[in-house]
């Protein structure tokens, strides 16, 4: 049976949001969200499966510690300290994150024949529901999506896990389609650098910052098995190597080299990291010191690109338009504007449909 006559099935993956601005809301939510292993991870440790010894040890040690900074940390605390961040941004529909995400998924429908689900890593849309459909549907080849341009365990490899973790347990066997990344395709590419060289906030600027989740060092050091690519060879991130095929970094870096070859900015633009936090090393540079910088150079418009957010959601809608902006006045700046992600973006759908058909194709030729 070809992939034409099989059951075709898209589970579009995010990472979620709470259901609403509230803090019953937001403290359901961040307890799912934290109390994931690749989320809140420190002591490193290997899984228990592979665990031995001392390992099982540190992994015990590990959901001690994050059972503690959970529940007398977290929870108690948190949710009063965010909820009116989360209710700034929120709109008559809902949660961005989510609405950005139905709208996206409404107009790839339009270009596609299999069954569209919508699953979240946290929260609703669960993960589980939409497999559920799914099997209802009788999907026989599913296709995983990612959202997350750039890959990183504790985005896309957590969420991939949970997959898995679903089927297993729904004893579903669908043939598996997986797009974890697509941080060097084309229509990612000319997409980000399309919706990017169009904004009104990239033509009234002075200087583009490209600002990309944060994650902890650690984080790239684990992706490379080899344990000797990352952070000790010169320029590790820009080079292709079998050790940083998954490096968060690495995919950030070139996802950049590969945008400014197509926009060839006529203004100067720098890559930069946000939503850090504790007191361990993040990738650098820090957009907060990016912008105190050019504060202080005398640099006052400055527009801000999120390549690693497909949809918009807290971290650009609050963290960049909001809080880099304020802060970027108190140091002399004029403005931080925001670059809308790519969203529900007429040319964004299209072309991700249009690659989605690509991976098609090369199933039929197998």
């Amino acid at each position: 049976m070809s992939i034409t006559e099989e059951k075709i099935g898209y589970l579009v993956l995010n990472t979620g949001t709470p259901d609403a601005p509230t803090i019953p809301a937001l403290r359901s939510y961040l307890k799912e969200f934290l109390s994931d292993p690749d989320m809140l991870d420190y002591p490193s440790t290997r899984p228990d499966h592979l665990a031995k010894g001392f390992d099982k040890i540190k992994n015990y040690i590990s959901v001690v510690l994050r059972w503690i900074v959970l529940n007398l940390i977290v929870l108690p605390f948190r949710p009063s300290k965010i909820k009116d961040k989360y209710a700034g941004i929120w709109t008559n529909e809902g949660s961005p994150l989510l609405v950005n995400t139905i709208k996206f998924v409404d107009k790839l429908k339009k270009y596609t024949n299999g069954n569209i689900e919508i699953g979240m890593r946290y929260g609703n849309p669960s993960i589980k529901n939409a497999i559920k459909n799914l099997q209802a549907n009788r999907t026989q080849k599913l296709f995983l999506v990612s959202m997350f341009p750039q890959y990183a365990q504790a985005t896309s490899g957590s969420t991939f896990d949970e997959v898995y973790r679903v089927l297993y347990e729904l004893d579903y066997h669908p043939e598996i389609v997986k797009i974890e990344h697509y941080y060097n395709e084309d229509f990612y590419l000319k997409s980000l650098a399309k919706s990017i060289v169009e904004s009104q906030e990239y033509k009234e600027s002075e200087y583009l910052l490209f600002s990309f989740h944060g994650l902890p060092v650690r984080h790239l050091k684990k992706s490379d098995i080899s344990q000797s690519h990352c952070q000790k060879i010169d320029n590790c991130c820009e080079k292709t190597s079998e050790n940083n095929e998954l490096c968060y970094k690495s995919h950030c870096v070139k996802t950049i080299m590969k945008v400014a070859e197509i926009i060839d900015p006529d203004k100067p633009f720098k890559v930069c990291y946000q939503s850090t936090f504790g007191p361990e090393q993040w990738i650098q540079p820090n957009i907060v010191d990016v912008l105190e910088d050019l504060a202080e150079k005398g640099v006052k418009k400055v527009s801000v690109a999120c390549p690693s957010f497909t949809a918009d959601c807290l971290e650009t809608l609050e963290e960049i338009a909001v809080e880099n902006h304020e802060d970027f006045e108190k140091n002399g700046g004029e403005y931080v504007k925001l670059i809308p992600s790519l969203n529900d973006n007429d040319d964004w759908v299209q072309n991700f449909a249009e690659y989605l058909t690509e991976k098609e194709d090369e199933f039929v030729k197998k």
